[in-house]
């Protein structure tokens, strides 16, 4: 009976093939695949420095996640991040802008005013929110993207900018706030969707008058600045027709599902433009991803598949050292579009990059090694070619000695050992004392040892987390192997 969820293959059940995702410069520099410069930005006046993400995981190690433990199953939404920000302050971004056949509307999320350009002219906008959507489509085609944002609130001002194959795909809950919280619904026959409400103070919910619910009014992490999310099932409130939803409470309120809170709502109320974490995390509704590749986690519906490179950025060749694992027999490599990669004496990759596939973006995913039996010395698997590998290893070898029982001693192990001796199970230890009695054959006898490690070093690799740490990802048989028997050490 299996004890761990090996749904995506983690441990290398299926296959003999090891996963790189960060390589090194010759220089030493790490490298991490599908991430790259893809524009650059600035506050103020200050310098330009290059606007790093992946086009399918965002920005690596986002800091977003370590006041919630975790990603919670999801690619954040914004992958532009500028730091702290003060009220008033203008932050820029700025890329040259690869239009897909069939164009687009330019969709923008940042808790600030925005304003765009392309090739140097002023694009109207509308932004009466956090989420801001061009008046009409961006043609086919490479353009200068220009954004200036500038927040009404200090904050760590992060955005992203992406295209739409439809206006309403740019639309989001918005954080409202007023004396009077109210739209209108109309109404056909049952089932009808649940009301979710997020508040940053105690609120009341109504239904065409009557009561639904109250949330808020106790809360041991008042200085956290976390807002109260509950969901509401209204369909004994509701009724064939018009019917009214209102939200009663002194601080701002985002609304999602049956209605969707904006500054649309009748009651005309203030917006906020600023967010809390992940803005997508408090959504009922998943709306289509930023990232045209973050489907990878979830198979939700994605932005379209526009480019975005460094302004001026020219064609070019980097070279990345592979170290590859023990035992390779074969390796696999996807460029990224515009680039090529060429594999030199099985070590170096050799890569010719393009705008927008420069450094790690030049890479469509990582570097894949299939392996067979080959010769490794004893130590840390992630200085033995197997760096990010979360799985198996076993080791084997040959030991004359005379027939009777004998001690096995692995001496310092990471991980969890399982003995055999000439195919003879000698038992499995997962900690310390890693010794197993054994009974040897006269002559020739097979040791084989299997450490399997944890699944921290490939979720450090693969995975935003920040809460995987140096020690957690030391893995392997370290010994001194020993091994006694009667006749001798």
């Amino acid at each position: 009976m299996p004890t761990l969820d090996d749904t995506w293959a983690d441990f290398g059940t299926t296959s003999a093939t090891v996963e790189r995702w960060t390589l090194r410069t010759p220089g030493g520099e790490h490298v991490h695949a599908t991430f790259g410069p893809r524009g650059e930005q600035r506050i103020e006046d200050g310098p330009w420095t290059p606007s790093v993400w992946s086009a399918s995981r965002g920005l690596r190690k986002d800091p977003i996640h370590r006041d919630t433990l975790g990603p919670k199953g999801h690619v954040p939404a914004e992958f532009l991040a500028f730091g702290r920000v003060r009220a008033g302050e203008r932050a820029r971004f700025r890329s040259l802008l690869t239009v897909p056949p069939g164009g687009g509307w330019l969709a923008v999320g940042a808790g600030a005013a925005k304003t765009v350009w392309l090739d140097g002219a002023e694009q109207p906008l509308d932004d009466a929110g956090y989420a801001a959507v061009s008046r009409s489509p961006l043609p086919p085609g490479e353009q200068v993207l220009e954004l200036l944002l500038v927040p009404d609130e200090e904050q760590d001002l992060r955005a992203y900018a992406c295209l739409v194959a439809d206006p309403a795909d740019a639309a989001r809950p918005e954080w409202i706030g007023g004396s009077l919280l109210e739209t209108t619904v109309r109404l056909g026959e049952p089932p009808y969707e649940v009301l979710q409400v997020a508040s940053t103070a105690p609120c009341r919910v109504l239904v065409n008058g009557e009561e639904a619910g109250r949330q808020g009014g106790f809360d041991p992490y008042a200085d956290a600045d976390i807002p109260r999310v509950r969901r509401y099932d209204v369909s004994g409130l509701l009724r064939r027709g018009d019917n009214t939803i209102r939200v009663v409470s002194d601080g701002w309120v985002l609304v999602d599902g049956l209605v969707v809170s904006g500054p649309h709502w009748p009651s005309r109320p203030r917006v906020r433009r600023r967010q809390h974490g992940d803005p997508a995390a408090l959504y009922l509704r998943p709306r289509p991803h930023p990232l045209p590749a973050a489907g990878w986690l979830d198979g939700r519906p994605a932005a379209l598949p526009a480019a975005f490179a460094v302004p001026g950025a020219r064609p070019g060749t980097e070279r990345f050292l592979l170290d590859p694992p023990p035992g390779v027999t074969g390796i696999e490599v996807d460029a990224a579009a515009g680039a090529t990669v060429r594999i030199a004496g099985g070590t170096e990759l050799e890569v010719t990059t393009a705008p927008g596939a420069q450094s790690g973006a030049a890479l469509a995913g990582p570097v894949r090694f299939t392996c067979g039996p080959g010769r490794m010395r004893l130590g840390d698997w992630e200085e033995r070619g197997l760096a990010g590998y979360s799985g198996g290893v076993r080791y084997r070898t040959t030991v004359t000695a005379a027939a009777g029982p004998g001690l096995l001693d692995l001496g310092r192990v990471r991980g969890t050992a399982e003995v055999t001796v000439n195919g003879r199970p000698c038992g499995i230890r997962v900690c310390s004392p890693y010794t197993f009695d054994v009974s040897l054959d006269s002559g020739d006898n097979t040791v084989e040892i299997l450490v399997l490690g944890t699944l921290g070093p490939y979720l450090d690799e693969v995975s935003p987390t920040h809460f995987v740490f140096p020690g957690q990802r030391v893995t392997g048989l370290f010994g001194p192997v020993r091994l006694r028997w009667a006749a001798g050490a």
